[in-house]
């Protein structure tokens, strides 16, 4: 009886662990330094994540801003590798921007608000994306 209910609890956990799995979109996005405006597009839906990663060279700036009719559509920004996201859309808005002070790869997450996420909704958007060339000394 006891391996009975360790099979069903080992078999429920490994279940489980797959539904949890990560449902969004992973993108490597390469922005030319000092090249027009790249627009990053794509539809979500409940609680699909999409993300972006964006290189930014040592010196560079990089410019996001999110556009979506759903105003619960949000994005966070975090450094590759870092703990917690400098930059979280439902605290501190729709634009950002940072100067990279040595390069870094940056990720870029968009999702819905848990709100919206429960009812499922959809949403459309676009992030506009640019990228500028480090300041070179005179």
């Amino acid at each position: 009886m006891n391996k009975l209910v360790t099979l069903m609890t080992c078999t429920v956990l490994i279940c489980g662990s797959a539904a949890a799995a990560d449902p969004g979109r992973h993108e490597q996005i390469e922005l030319a330094q000092g090249a027009a405006l790249k627009k990053l597009s794509g539809k979500i839906k409940g609680d699909e994540t999409v993300e972006y990663r964006i290189a930014v060279p040592a010196g560079g700036a990089l410019n996001l801003k999110l556009k979506s009719a759903n105003r619960s559509t949000y994005f966070n920004v975090s450094a590759e590798g870092a703990e917690e996201a400098i930059f979280v859309g439902s605290r501190d808005g729709d634009h950002f921007t940072i100067t990279a002070p040595a390069g870094a790869v940056y990720k870029v997450s968009v999702y819905l608000m848990r709100n919206a996420a429960r009812r499922h909704e959809k949403a459309s958007y676009v992030i506009e994306a640019v990228a500028s060339a480090p300041m070179t000394p005179r």
